[in-house]
Order: C-alpha cells, then structure tokens, then sequence
C-alpha cells in the first residue's frame, strides 16, 4: 500500500499517529508533522493516542506540542501513568523541574513496580538536590532491575549526599560491578572509602583510576584528601602540587594545598595558596574561613573577622564562621556583637561544645550567672558525647578550618527523550 492511500485511507488518531512514526523512520520530517496535525485533529482522541501523539511530538523535539498532547492524555485519564511519566519528562527536558516532579511522583504512583517511573523520579529528585527524596525511588529501581549501572550510581551519590556512608559504599560496589571502566563511579567510591576510615582502601581505588587516566585531578584530589585525613602533610602538598600541574585554575586543589601547608606551620604560604583560590573563586567560603584562622591565630583579629564575615555573606549557615567570629569579637572586647553570633552557631550546629562555653564566658562577664552556668553545663555534656568523635577528627573548630571535599563528578547528562 502506498503512503499516499493509506494517508487517504487514515480516520483516527491511532492510525494517523502510526503514519507519523512511519515517515519519522524515513526521514520526513515535514510529512510526520503534517500526519501529527491530523491526528491531533482527528476522533475519537483517547488517553492512549494523545500520549503517543505527543511522544512522536518529542521525537520531533516539539516539545511544547508534546506537553499540550501528555497535557490532555492525562486529563483523559488521569491514572494513566505512561501519560505523566511522558509528561514529567517533557517538562524536565524543558527544565520546568517544579512541574516535573509531580507528573513522575504521579506515574509511579499510579503504575508501581515499573522500573522507569521509579528510576527517573529519584533520578530527578536528585538532580533537583534533593537526595532524601531521590533515594526511596532509586532503592525501589535497583530492587526492580539490579542490572541498571546508572540507578545504583545515583544511589549511592544520593546516600553519599544524606550522609548514610555505608549504604553509598554498598551501591558503588554494585555500579562498579556493572561498569568496572567509570571512573566518575570509582572517584566517589574512593571518597567514601576514605570518609569511613579506609583510606588505603580509598587511595588504591583512586591510584586504579590513575593507571588509565594519568591527568584525573578527581583521583589526585581523593588522594590528597586521604593523606590530609591520615595526617601525611608531605604526601598531600606532592598531591596538590601534581594536580595543579594539571589544573592550575582550580580553587579546589589551592585550597586543600594551603590546609596542608597550613598543618605544615608554614602560615605565609598557606594564606597565599588560600587567597589564589579566593582569587579563582570568590564564593569559596571555605577560603575565607581558613585564611581568617590563619589571621586569628597569628594575631591580626581585625584581618580575622572580614575573613569570617566574608565567608558567612558567601554562605550565611556556616556554623563555624559564625563561632570563628564569635569568638574574635570577644576577644576585642565586642561582647555584645558576640553573642549573636554564638547563637546563632549553636543554632545552626546544637551538638558542637564550643559555643556554648564561649557564651557562658560571655555571660559570667556580663553577670548572668544562671544563663552562664546552663551554657557550660550544656558544653560539658556535649563535649562527652562527642569525645570519641573529635578524637578521631582532623581539624575541629579552631584548630585550623575544614577540609573541603574533593570536587564532585560532574551530574549526569540530562535524562534523554521521554520513551
């Protein structure tokens, strides 16, 4: 039968829509437009035809036509979970992510066990930044296919994200047995071997990467974070000079390179490693609040506290910076601006000790002896609790910053057309 009689011979949706997808393989563009337009027009429309209606629309990267067709599909049948994935993923693609999210809650709501609508729900949870949510759809999805590398990798990044460390080890552990050659995968397994107290474990994934990927700054930087964690000084300065030989512009690598050189005493050098990576990256906040203990700790209290504002105007929840400056500005005698700012660390961090007895100094000065007593009562339990851990930790408040993280892999491409 020739196009031409069959298009003559089309009434319904379904068949026009079938004659669209036949000269989309052909490569007829023009025509599979003109076939859509007469579907969309033609009846009775369905459920069913007006969500394939707006498939062949995003194959054609119509999205808008496809939107309006998944649109109406489910409002033809609004348990249609096919309609509201396709939906959910046409308005991601077009990066409406606030009304993606409930057309993919919606599909794996109303068809469960589907392996798609839950591996694309959590996946877009995910990249939204919102890893608690991301995870109950990812777990369903291994649970459905455990053959699927890229759902137990955005577990594990999810896990990693909300802090569950082991549970992130367990899910690359199943990527990598699925992928052995992805290196982003085994980057971040490296990083949570070292973050639970591996880090042999850590820096021998990380040297793997290395044997195939010489210049991966991402393992490098792994590397050096373990030999920071362990105390090797010398091993990371090598490491983070090797990984700016690579990348001499990431603010990453300075920053990490001044902390070691900062544990190294060697003061002038690290404030310079850190302002470089200021320089790279004003927004560092990280930066900020190290050379600023650099200043405190050599004096200059004025230096200091525009460190510490400076890194908490980058990030106003930095619970340390707000400590830092607390306690900068009682030590010039600003008890008042103090005492805000102890608050409000111990709002954003209850379970750290320190703020707690510097404002009970703060207040023994000022007379309060009740709230006084409360704050170092309330320190001293906390500093119990937490003994063991802070024991076991680098650097802990004013003993010389943070450790930033190693740079993150880039997020996966944007899932593809919906399917």
């Amino acid at each position: 039968m020739c196009l031409l009689c069959a298009a003559v011979e089309a009434q319904d949706p379904e068949e026009w829509a079938q004659q669209a997808e036949q000269l989309i393989r052909q490569g007829d563009q023009p025509g599979a437009l003109s076939a859509l337009e007469k579907a969309a027009d033609a009846s009775p429309a369905t459920a069913q035809s007006e969500d394939r209606i707006g498939f062949l629309y995003a194959v054609l990267q119509r999205q808008d036509d496809a939107i309006t067709h998944f649109k109406k599909a489910t409002s033809l049948d609004a348990g249609y979970a096919a309609a509201h994935y396709h939906l959910g993923m046409a308005y991601w693609i077009a990066k409406q992510q606030e009304l993606a999210l409930p057309e993919l809650e919606q599909a794996a709501k109303a068809g469960p066990n589907v392996f798609d609508y839950e591996y694309r729900l959590g996946s877009a949870y995910l990249r939204a930044g919102d890893p608690s949510k991301a995870i109950p759809g990812l777990k369903q999805a291994v649970t459905l296919d455990a053959s699927k590398f890229a759902a137990w990798y955005d577990l594990g990044t999810a896990l990693k994200q909300t802090g569950d460390l082991p549970g992130a080890v367990d899910a690359y552990q199943h990527a990598l047995a699925l992928d052995a050659s992805n290196n982003e995968a085994r980057n971040d397994y490296a990083y949570v071997l070292i973050e639970t107290r591996q880090p042999d474990r850590g820096i021998a994934e990380s040297r793997t990467v290395l044997e195939h990927d010489p210049k991966n700054t991402s393992a490098l930087m792994n590397i050096g974070y373990a030999y920071l964690k362990t105390g090797d000084f010398n091993g990371a300065e090598r490491v983070y000079r090797q990984s700016l030989a690579i990348d001499p512009n990431s603010a990453a690598a300075h920053y990490d390179l001044g902390l070691a050189l900062k544990m190294k005493d060697q003061i002038e050098a690290a404030q310079a490693e850190f302002k470089e990576a200021m320089r790279i990256d004003p927004t560092l906040a990280q930066a900020h609040y190290s050379l600023g203990i650099t200043y405190w700790q050599t004096g200059d209290f004025e230096a200091a506290k525009k460190e510490m504002q400076a890194a908490i105007a980058a990030v106003p929840d930095y619970a340390e910076a707000h400590y830092t400056l607390g306690i900068v500005l009682k030590q010039t005698g600003n008890l008042d601006s103090a005492i805000p700012e102890l608050k409000e660390a111990i709002r954003l961090d209850p379970s750290t000790p320190g703020p707690y007895n510097t404002l009970g100094q703060i207040l023994r000065i000022k007379g309060d002896k009740q709230a006084s007593e409360e704050m170092f009562a309330t320190g001293a339990r906390l500093k119990r609790e937490n003994e063991s851990m802070l024991a076991n930790t680098l650097e802990q408040g004013m003993r010389g910053g943070e450790v930033m993280k190693p740079i993150a892999p880039a997020a996966q491409s944007t899932p593809e057309a919906p399917r």
